[in-house]
């Protein structure tokens, strides 16, 4: 049986991350921390005064909360853009793909998501694997659970899940690095996500994103295709010309495709689609002049399963062509 990849490679010393943003948790002090607690001895058979050990080495960190209020993913998408599309992250994403064109021509023939999606999405991710994250995910994952009400439930679940694979794994939840999210390694995957899609691309016995290309940018495709990809698929298709107040009215803010060609086509919506998916969405870009049209078909909604805004596929997307262009 394979076993979880061990996310950090060094143990941290026990100072890391006290600052002044952060004060130790007191299990007691969070009804939410305490029915956790309750429910993983219970149904998951964790010891609770262990359980309390861990949770107690946590910090409540403010800094976390505040940047989970300043997300980049609500700027307009001219503005979003401008972070993800320049000279620096494209030239780095060419030299990515020269650095590990053997296993992305691997990956891409086993799941069909082309080579330049994987880079840039990555590239969009991490920097290519430079910037994962310096949070202890124990922080992160009981910040957000406890101090967090309107994202407080998808959050415990993801520290309910990452503390049960810590035990498994024999792994000290407090050296695990990550976002201020809770996000893991090279391809940032939440744990739910790091348990339900990671593989063992490199056959290793293990699977480890964190220290491994390989494993990562099999694990993106995985992830995409079983969210949906289609090989050979378009992505998107631009509308050429003006919307009709009817055409108006069908525009989604999210890319889950629930429109028929023959709806778009009667409400005057003009656009190629040939190779397109028989179910799309009509969205939405803000321009400085202006707005822009798309129509985005299967694959593009696949990678927004990966992070639900629209901005977020299509500077995967515009990414993925600049780096192309520049090969």
């Amino acid at each position: 049986m394979k076993r979880y990849a061990k996310f950090v490679v060094m143990l941290l010393t026990p100072l890391l991350g006290l600052t002044s943003l952060a004060r130790a948790v007191e299990v007691n002090d969070f009804p939410v921390l305490k029915s956790l607690v309750s429910q993983m001895s219970r149904e998951d058979g964790y010891p609770e005064k262990e359980l309390i050990d861990v949770l107690s080495q946590a910090k409540i960190d403010s800094k976390t909360l505040e940047l989970m209020d300043r997300q980049y993913e609500s700027l307009p998408w001219f503005k979003y853009r401008k972070l993800f599309i320049n000279e620096r992250r494209i030239n780095d994403g060419v030299e990515f793909w020269k650095n590990n064109a053997n296993i992305l021509n691997q990956v891409t023939e086993k799941f069909g998501v082309p080579q330049a999606i994987l880079v840039a999405l990555l590239g969009v991710e991490t920097h290519y694997g430079q910037r994962i994250g310096d949070k202890r995910v124990l922080d992160s994952l009981v910040t957000l659970s406890a101090a967090f009400p309107r994202r407080s439930k998808y959050f415990t679940k993801e520290l309910r899940v990452f503390l049960n694979t810590t035990r498994q794994e024999n792994i000290i939840p407090s050296t695990v690095l990550g976002s201020f999210a809770g996000a893991i390694g090279i391809p940032q995957f939440m744990p739910s996500s790091y348990r339900a899609y990671s593989i063992d691309f490199n056959g290793n016995g293990r699977r480890d994103l964190v220290n491994e290309y390989e494993d990562a940018i099999g694990s993106v495709a995985n992830y995409l295709h079983v969210h949906g990809w289609t090989r050979g698929q378009a992505i998107y298709a631009d509308v050429s010309g003006p919307l009709s107040a009817q055409a108006n009215e069908l525009i989604s803010r999210k890319a889950k495709p629930k429109l028929s060609a023959t709806q778009l086509s009667g409400s005057g919506v003009s656009y190629d689609s040939r190779k397109g998916s028989d179910k799309a969405a009509l969205l939405k870009l803000e321009k400085t002049d202006g707005n822009r049209y798309i129509v985005g078909f299967k694959n593009l909604y696949a990678i927004t399963r990966y992070n639900p805004s629209v901005n977020y596929a299509m500077a995967i997307v515009e990414l993925s062509q600049a780096i192309i262009d520049s090969r």
